[in-house]
């Protein structure tokens, strides 16, 4: 409205005989054709004259091509148009120099300019009125034509004569104004058309939408147009019939694209050239980037792209929105659009740009024009399986595997397809192994690509497979390995050994460059595999001591989640667990979890999550072990597991032992574990786990042969330490139900014997186990001591089975009330965790006795009396089950302040144990419950 206003005072002026020349300077797009249009009305309201034409960029060269159709109006007396038609139709055909440019024809011959100059002269003094000349795109102008309007307008300065010139910046045609020779101001008046501010936008999106379309569409309407109104009405057009208005949908489609598409043709050829290569590009490049890419000089480049800027259809140096990039890419063919990628790919490679970015323009293409794209689709696919993202890695892998000629690269590529998928789908990936089988036969597998192939078979219960394949590779000449890919081998070796004792101890053979590898400097992943066996060999056949758990603190804290450091990490959270630091393994595992899942590390997330499992069904809370295993398998199917299937199923089975719960997916499990598993020590913790849940389920001789079978096996595969797994107890537990006394004594005196009071899990397990096995007058004692041991550690559930059973002892020594108070104690820190206990059959409490509801127990008034607030909590805790340290965290103090407390408390109630806690606090009679509601 402003120039609007503006070109009318002008006109006004010119109307007073004072000849003037409006030119509007502003971006295409910007509407200074509609103001052309809003003022040709305006003039003819005024009774004036407007004659109008608009130039073309095919007419750019044609001598009077402007004037031809400026003067070809039917408002112009026949004579006149037929004179200036004679003169364009000379000028054209007459012989014409360049001009100093070169790029266009210079001046016509003097005697037909001067006539067509005359002609328009006369055109504008026998008018009936003042005269407007409206020329939309001047820049596109012929020379001739210009020159002969400079001309009219000097000749012609008391004359009511007005000509408007529409020009966009930055054109080839900026120097017509010059060569045309415009008078100085105040005859030439120079306007700038701007782009609409983000309130003036909000006001043209109220006018066509609605106000509250408007206030909901402004912010993002500006920001994919930049204020360009001509991106904007095509925007209006595409969000006309999606506003509703109690809730506008901001939308991008055909309106918009073609607005955008419409405003780069009308630019030079080279704006579109370079729009189109941005449309390509994911970050901003330099202009001698730019320059390269689009074969232009560095100048013409620059000067697009400020037009592009100027226009409003850049921000941050790339087109505003997704939308702008395929609308300027629709306009090219397919094979087009793929030469654009390759070239880009090309000139960035040679710039030194990233690999991924580089390959991601291959992809686009989805060409390959030379073998040098292979080695970087390769390098591409590496980072990316390093920042997980898994789905380019393979797009990239898969192109290199599709174009490759060469047999030993493409094998090589196929190995990184395979360890690419292993991340998500082992399964998957595995369909791959029986190819790269024989690639390896054939020596066109080498180092880490071999391994990765071993790895795979001796996952899913191939080890004869993989030991002839390790046999091979360590029988290779030594200059086909390096040192890294030696390494990988010895890493190899290491996991066989460990995996599957039986079938690789002692036959591993000797490595080229084996010797050099003594730690993580040559191939640090390989390292940590290697180191990873060895210690997970060691959690096998030995108790943990406090240079393990050292060891798995420091891998915890220092190494990042890697293929190569997960297996490391992995153990150092089963050295945990073996250690009883359960807290820190859960904090740990849950920590792992979450960073497998952001890298896209499916088989370690499940992994992670199925140590999460274990570590809750340590700390006696079955219910979320279930569930934690549940996840793990479904994030990673059963089929999926191989071998490591018995370590979620060997936790679901003893949480289903204890809870009564079937896990949906177990039967299912079962039917797919590779036989191998058996020659393996997974094989023998799902035995063991096995036992117990046929054990719970009242199958007592079938749960004694798993008990006993996992004890044969770990006896074959040299893993038999009664620490690391207590099978003698649980066997001793099935013999007693079986009414075998004896048998189960003689295998509870070798786990007694083997372990000691500093494993108080396993120690106290035995103890009540041993306790069931003898005469009455020894089991309350035993399992005295069996619970004065699980008070020491995270093991509430195995407490909570002790004091059941001591309380029954109790009772059958008579002491019935003492008896009934430690068995309901039990079943409550049972129930809590949704493990119900079982009474014997032959001492079964009153049904309404058992079944009510214990009423609360008030606090003792002797008690209240005799102990302090302070230790009033602590052994109000104690009776809880909660352990030394448990108290201690939950009082912010420290173990050895509640080891005193209790010291105190044990003197001032006249106890001498843990067990007698909740006798000594019932003795009294207790508070009335109309104080205790006070």
């Amino acid at each position: 409205m402003r120039l609007l206003a503006a070109l009318r005072t002008i006109y006004e002026e010119s109307r007073r005989g004072e000849g003037r020349v409006a030119i509007v300077h502003g971006p295409v797009g910007c509407g200074k054709t509609e103001l052309l249009h809003d003022f040709a009305d305006h003039v003819g309201a005024q009774d004036g004259i407007y004659l109008s034409a608009t130039a073309s960029r095919d007419e750019q060269t044609v001598p009077f091509g402007l004037l031809a159709h400026l003067l070809h109006d039917d408002r112009i007396a026949p004579e006149l148009r037929a004179k200036a038609a004679w003169c364009a139709s000379e000028g054209q055909a007459a012989p014409q120099e360049p001009d100093r440019s070169g790029e266009s024809p210079g001046d016509v011959a003097p005697q037909i300019f001067h006539e067509m100059c005359l002609a328009l002269l006369d055109v504008v003094e026998h008018a009936p009125g003042p005269v407007v000349l409206g020329i939309d795109d001047m820049h596109y102008a012929d020379t001739a034509s210009l020159r002969c309007l400079s001309y009219v307008v000097r000749r012609l300065r008391s004359s009511p004569l007005l000509i408007v010139l529409n020009e966009a910046p930055h054109s080839r045609r900026l120097a017509t104004l010059s060569e045309a020779e415009w008078p100085a101001e105040p005859l030439v008046r120079r306007l700038k058309l701007p782009l609409l501010s983000p309130q003036g936008l909000e006001e043209v999106i109220a006018g066509r939408l609605g106000r509250a379309a408007a206030e909901v569409l402004a912010a993002d309407a500006y920001r994919v147009t930049g204020g360009n109104p001509a991106l904007l009405r095509g925007l209006i057009e595409d969000n006309r019939g999606t506003v509703v208005s109690s809730a506008p949908v901001f939308r991008v489609a055909d309106g918009y694209g073609q607005a955008l598409t419409s405003c780069l043709f009308r630019c030079e050829p080279e704006v579109l050239h370079v729009a189109r290569q941005l449309a390509v590009l994911d970050e901003a490049p330099s202009v001698p980037v730019l320059a390269q890419l689009t074969g232009m000089d560095p100048d013409s480049a620059a000067r697009a792209l400020e037009l592009l800027r100027e226009t409003g259809l850049l921000s941050g140096g790339l087109l505003r929105h997704a939308g702008a990039n395929s609308a300027v890419l629709s306009g090219m063919t397919p094979e087009q659009r793929a030469d654009l990628q390759v070239n880009t790919a090309n000139v960035l490679f040679k710039n030194g740009f990233p690999t991924d970015t580089v390959a991601r323009h291959l992809l686009a293409a989805s060409r390959v024009d030379s073998d040098c794209a292979i080695p970087v689709l390769q390098e591409a696919a590496q980072q990316a399986v390093a920042d997980g993202d898994l789905d380019f890695a393979l797009d990239c892998l898969r192109m290199a595997l599709q174009y490759d000629t060469d047999e030993q690269r493409r094998a090589a590529t196929t190995a990184m397809i395979m360890q690419a998928t292993w991340r998500r789908e082992p399964y998957a990936a595995y369909r791959r192994v029986e190819g790269l089988v024989e690639d390896s036969r054939a020596g066109r597998l080498t180092g880490q690509h071999a391994t990765s192939v071993i790895d795979a078979l001796m996952w899913f219960g191939r080890p004869g497979e993989a030991i002839d394949l390790l046999m091979r590779a360590s029988r290779a000449d030594p200059g086909a390995h390096d040192l890294v890919g030696a390494s990988h081998l010895e890493a190899c070796h290491a996991w066989l050994d460990t995996l599957y004792p039986g079938r690789g101890g002692g036959h591993a053979a000797r490595i080229p460059h084996a010797h050099e590898i003594t730690g993580g400097g040559v191939a640090p992943d390989a390292w940590a595999k290697g180191r990873a066996a060895q210690l997970f060999r060691w959690n096998l056949t030995t108790p943990p001591d406090n240079g393990r758990v050292r060891e798995a603190q420091q891998s915890l804290s220092h190494y990042t989640l890697t293929d190569g450091t997960a297996p490391l990490l992995l153990v150092a959270l089963g050295t945990l667990l073996q250690a009883e630091r359960l807290q820190e393994a859960g904090a740990r595992s849950e920590e792992l979890v979450r960073l497998a899942g952001h890298a896209s590390f499916t088989v370690w997330e499940a992994l992670f999550r199925s140590v999460r499992a274990e570590v809750f069904l340590r700390q006696g809370e079955p219910v979320a072990a279930e569930r934690e295993a549940d996840q793990a398998v479904a994030l990673l199917p059963v089929r999926n597991w191989g071998i490591l299937l018995g370590l979620p199923l060997a936790t679901a089975l003893q949480a289903n032992a204890l809870t009564g719960h079937t896990a949906a997916w177990a039967t299912e499990a079962q039917t797919v574990l590779p036989q191998a598993i058996f020659e393996t020590p997974y094989g023998v913790r799902l035995l063991h786990a096995r036992g117990h849940r046929h054990l719970a389920g009242g199958q007592v001789s079938a749960a004694l042969g798993d008990f006993q079978g996992a004890g044969e096996l770990a006896e074959r595969l040299g893993l038999d330490h009664p620490v690391v797994l207590p099978w003698r107890t649980s066997a001793a537990q099935a013999l007693i139900r079986l009414g075998d006394r004896k048998q189960a004594r003689t295998l509870l005196g070798e786990q007694l014997r083997a372990c000691g009071p500093d494993q108080p899990r396993i120690y106290a397990e035995a103890l009540r186990a041993l306790a069931a096995a003898s005469p009455l007058q020894e089991r309350h004692k035993l399992l005295n001591q069996a619970s004065e041991h699980l008070q020491t550690c995270e093991a509430p559930l195995e407490l909570a089975f002790a004091l059941h059973d001591l309380g029954w002892a109790w009772q059958e020594q008579g002491q019935y009330a003492k008896g009934r108070q430690i068995v309901r104690r039990a079943a409550l820190m049972a129930e809590r965790r949704g493990v119900r206990i079982p009474a014997p059959a032959t001492h079964r409490l009153n049904h309404d006795e058992q079944d009510r509801p214990a009423t609360p127990t008030a606090r003792p008034v002797r008690a209240a009396e005799v102990l302090s607030d302070a230790e009033m909590r602590v052994a109000q805790l104690a009776v809880g089950g909660y352990s030394n340290r448990q108290i201690a965290s939950r009082l912010f103090v420290t173990v050895s302040t509640v080891e005193q407390h209790l010291t105190r408390i044990y003197r001032k109630l006249d106890i001498r144990r843990r067990t007698d806690l909740v006798g000594a606090l019932q003795r009294a009679e207790p508070v009335e419950r109309d104080q205790l509601a006070s």
